[in-house]
Formats: C-alpha cells, structure tokens, sequence
C-alpha cells in the first residue's frame, strides 16, 4: 500500500471514529436528558421509576413527531407503540410450567382475552373479570396479559380481561357497556366454563377501576344477577367533579407542571377524549384548571360534598408548596359545564356520586402515595365504609400510579406487596 492510500484509509478510519464517537455521547446525552425525572424523597425504586417514565417519555415524543405528518393523533399514534410493544412481549397460550391456557374470544360481542385451567378439581370455581387501564384512551389485554395470567395462576382460577372499545372513536359510554355485557354473558354462562356465578369477582386499575365499580353497582341494581363477589379497585378513577384534591397539588409540588407518568396537558386531552369523543381546546383547559364545572354547582350541589377534602385524613390534607384551591376564587366555565355535565354527573362514568352505596359487596381499594389519583380511591373508600360496606384500604407509600403494571426488569416492591395483598383478598371473597 502506498503512502497516500494508507492516508486516506487513516483519514476514513479517522472519520469513522469521530462518527461513532459522536453518536455515543449523543445516545448518553438523550439517555441522561430522559432519565432526568423528578424522584421525591420516599419514591420506590427510584432508578426503576426513572427508566419507567422515560420509556413512556420517549414513545410519548415520538408519537408526537409522527403525528406532525399524518392526521392522527399523537395519543393515538402513541397507543398504537404501545400495542405492538405488548403483542410483542404477549407468550403463547399455554406456558411451560403454568396450568393456565389463555385464548381470545368473544362475549355477548365483546372481545375478550380468557384463562383457564388445564387441569382443574372438580365442581365449580371461582373467576375474575378484569377491565384494564389507560385512561379509557390507551390499553389493551395484551399489555395487561403479565398481569391477568398471574391473577388466574395464584388463585387458580378463570380470568376474564375484557377488550373494551377505547375512545376517542368510542366514548363514554361504550368502555362502560362493553364490560357490563361482557360481565354479564359470562354470568350467564357461567357454569360452561366450570364457574360458579356466586364466585365471580370484578377488578381494575386505574380507568379499569372506574368501569369495574360501575359494573359492580349495576349488577347490584339488576334483580336478574347476584352480587359480585368482590371488587378491587386499584388507585381507581372514580370522578370527573374535582380535579384539584390535595393529592393532584401535591403531585405538581413532587414532579412539577409536567407531571409524572402522564402529563397534565394528556391527562386533561384523555378525559376529554373520553367524555366527547373528540378534543375541545376549551374543554381541555379548563379540565387542567379545575373550572369544567359551574360556580353554581360547586356551591350548591349535594354531589359536590363527596369530594369534600375535609372528610380527607389529616394527613391527605397537604398541598405541597401550593395554594389550596379553597382559598382560591370560585371559578367555573357555564359552557364547558354545559357540554359535559350529563355525562360527569352519570355514576356509570364517575361511580363515586352513585346516591346509595348500601349493600354493595366487599371492595379492596389500593392508593398510592405519590399518585395525582390517590384522592380518588380515598373518597370512595369512604364513602363505602359509611355505607357500612367492607372495605379493605390499603394506602401504599412509595408507591405511584402504575407502579402495578410493569414486568421485569421494571418489577417494583411496592407493586409486588400491592399484588400479594389483592391475591390474599381475593382468596378470602371468593372462598378459595
């Protein structure tokens, strides 16, 4: 080789050097810039929930990026990553080692993702039916396939996760139908799949916790069907009338304007999907700032008392560094009200404002410290211990809304113990 080609192979050796030099510290740059998430004092497994939310943080840009050049949605667009992440991850029907066969199929209509034993005792058994997570938005029964499996392999029994229809192409009250029909066919059929309909359990997180108290209410109303053995609401939606309890002041005060998991911008861009199927700027913002609903009905509405943050525990009652909304200027929007208010006010999409809670079945309520949706869960459990319902609350410090859902590597403690202690309850209700 000459000395000139032996230059010009220096020089290339050279460029690429430089070229992936390059791109390495720009990936560390990107990493560190998405690892940056606010991680309060007392936050479980905080690298875990850091490498969580800039998962999310990074999909969640991406989607938008995308969005730029098609005419979807980037929360759409968004949930369709999410989607192809769980089908991706989603095992075969029978795992070796489990005795649970999982198939898809429908009920009354409804697309649902089943559970059952390979080899089960005799007689009939008990079942969950399980309504997932995501907003309304976001969420399919893949994403929560981890999950389910392991609900219908510790209490060896049927699981049923419901494929309810999402909005912004199907709002309230659709998600709300589709686990109702679905609950309610299986009741009915019950004993086709060895399952004793006496024995039959609802549960669901997050969005899925508002469908599952729902569902539970209505089966208690229909003379037609028994009782659900029990509901577990997991840091559950349970209202749309108070977006600013102590717990979302604190939430701004721990992690900031944008947020944690989801974004306050999202969060108000989900529900309004959810509640009209489409997105209103007006609506938007004004479910952001807590004024979607109308001075007169703040004031005067009996419904409004059950998010009184007085009936809160003391020490739920902390605004962080903010001031309390309460000794703010009343304000509300009579047009936004106007558009959603029907639907708010509905106990099928906020189960919190159902007028009796009397005899409603025994209910595990999970809330978590660091969660904007803790106060949710806090006032149902409330409200149904007045009724005189049992209750079983558990409030998980350290904890924040998700903190159930991810697999491993991203397994947290206090999910963990979240988990064993649904799995001890079930086992009492449903008399396994």
């Amino acid at each position: 080789m000459g000395i000139f080609e032996r230059r010009a192979s220096n020089k290339q050796s050279g460029f690429w050097t430089s070229a992936a030099s390059v791109l390495f510290i720009t990936w560390i740059l990107v990493v560190a810039y998405y690892m940056n998430n606010p991680t309060p004092d007392g936050l479980c497994d905080p690298w875990k929930y850091r490498a969580f939310a800039a998962g999310k943080r990074i999909a969640s840009d991406v989607a938008y990026a995308a969005s730029l050049f098609t005419s979807l949605h980037s929360i759409q667009i968004f949930r369709s990553f999410v989607d192809l992440a769980a089908l991706m991850r989603t095992p075969h029907p029978e795992v070796q080692g489990s005795n649970i066969r999982s198939s898809v199929t429908t009920f009354d209509g409804v697309k649902v993702r089943l559970y059952e034993l390979i080899t089960r005792k005799a007689g009939l058994g008990p079942a969950i039916v399980f309504m997932h997570g995501g907003a309304f938005v976001i969420g399919s029964t893949a994403m929560f396939d981890k999950l389910t499996r392991r609900f219908a392999e510790e209490l060896d029994c049927v699981v049923v996760s419901i494929e309810y229809r999402l909005a912004p192409e199907h709002p309230f009250p659709a998600a709300y139908e589709d686990c109702l029909n679905a609950t309610k066919w299986f009741m009915d059929h019950a004993q086709d799949y060895h399952v004793d309909r006496s024995r039959i359990g609802v549960a669901g997180d997050s969005a899925g916790g508002a469908l599952a108290a729902a569902v539970s209410q209505i089966l208690h109303d229909e003379p037609g069907y028994p009782d659900v053995a029990l509901q577990a609401l997991i840091y559950p939606i349970t209202q749309f009338i108070d977006n600013h309890t102590p717990a979302t002041f604190l939430s701004i005060s721990h992690f900031g304007e944008g947020g944690s998991i989801v974004t306050w911008q999202e969060a108000g861009e989900f529900t309004c999907f959810y509640l009209l199927g489409r997105l209103d700027d007006r609506v938007v913002r004004a479910l952001i700032d807590n004024t979607h609903t109308s001075v007169e009905f703040r004031r005067d509405s009996p419904l409004a008392q059950y998010v009184n943050h007085t009936l809160l525990p003391p020490h739920m009652q902390d605004y962080g560094h903010l001031t309390p909304p309460h000794r703010k200027e009343l304000k509300g929007d009579d047009i936004v009200w106007d558009q959603i208010d029907e639907i708010v006010l509905d106990p099928r999409a906020s189960p919190l404002l159902r007028r009796n809670m009397t005899g409603l079945p025994p209910t595990f309520v999970a809330t978590c410290e660091f969660d904007p949706l803790r106060d949710h869960g806090a006032f149902y459990a409330l409200r149904l211990k007045d009724a005189r319902v049992p209750v079983t609350w558990e409030h998980y410090r350290g904890g924040f809304h998700g903190v159930l859902g991810p697999a491993w590597p991203l397994v947290f403690e206090v999910g963990e113990k979240m988990f064993q202690d649904l799995i001890e309850f079930a086992r009492e209700h449903l008399a396994i």
